[in-house]
């Protein structure tokens, strides 16, 4: 069993925090510090900025330098008000934190997603923050029958009073509020639509799309096949980069919707 690092482990003897004196490790072992905001990172998968400054007794400015430390050296990714792993599907970002993440650009390419839904179509949203920015743009549409695998997304959706609402089961995945697994991909194999909307972790023109867990990564994979026309969202942090799970060529997609150039 691995042993989960404590300040005291970690630190020389004479450096443990003083927690009554709020010990102050800002110009001490940087490195030692670091490394225990890692451990952190590894066991939490997601931290916050503010609650690494509760835990270390130190001010926030110097927990980004650290961060930042940790980012050039490939270790974990900064994102909106703290940090995730870099790799791996331990990286995945909370949707929470996702959802403010780039959000005009995504509210923009999410109103040209839903300029292609047709009343009486058949669609699958998936439980990407992108697409769940299409809802508020469905609610001029009629007729619609849509199939999500997000918990989330379904009650955004519930609030759409013209269409009929199928939300996948399956097990409930922390990060993404997704739905996934055996009887998600069996309940999914059992649809056809006439649009599928779905976003990804990656994507290039050399390797396709990509996304950092593999039952997602399959979930789409699945739902290409079910769809006549499959649409990937994508705002610009996503172009030109890799992620472990292959997805799709991207010749296999009916149309990518992205932010326009400036």
């Amino acid at each position: 069993m691995t042993e989960h690092k404590t300040l005291e482990n970690i630190l020389p003897k004479g450096d443990i925090i003083d927690k009554t004196q709020h010990h102050n490790l800002e110009n001490t072992l940087p490195k030692a510090r670091q490394y225990f905001i890692l451990d952190i990172i590894k066991s939490d998968k997601f931290i916050k900025v503010s609650e690494l400054s509760k835990k270390l007794y130190i001010n926030e400015a110097t927990i980004r330098r650290d961060l930042k430390s940790l980012e050039q050296e490939g270790l974990v990714k900064r994102v909106y008000g703290g940090a995730v792993l870099s790799n791996g599907q331990d990286s995945e970002i909370p949707l929470m934190h996702r959802e403010v993440k780039n959000a005009a650009q995504k509210k923009q390419i999410a109103e040209n997603a839903a300029k292609e839904v047709e009343n009486g179509d058949t669609i699958f949203l998936d439980s990407s923050s992108t697409v769940s920015f299409m809802i508020p743009f469905l609610e001029s549409k009629s007729g619609l029958r849509i199939v999500t695998n997000g918990a989330k997304t379904a009650l955004l959706l519930s609030r759409l009073h013209n269409a009929e609402i199928i939300s996948l089961g399956g097990r409930l995945r922390e990060n993404s509020l997704s739905f996934s697994g055996q009887s998600t991909f069996q309940s999914l194999s059992e649809y056809f639509f006439d649009k599928a909307f779905f976003s990804c972790h990656a994507y290039s023109e050399e390797f396709g799309l990509m996304d950092n867990n593999e039952d997602e990564a399959r979930l789409r994979r699945l739902l290409i096949s079910r769809s006549r026309k499959a649409y990937f969202l994508a705002d610009a942090s996503k172009e030109g980069n890799t992620s472990f799970f292959k997805i799709c060529d991207i010749d296999e997609i009916y149309k990518i919707i992205t932010e326009p150039k400036i």
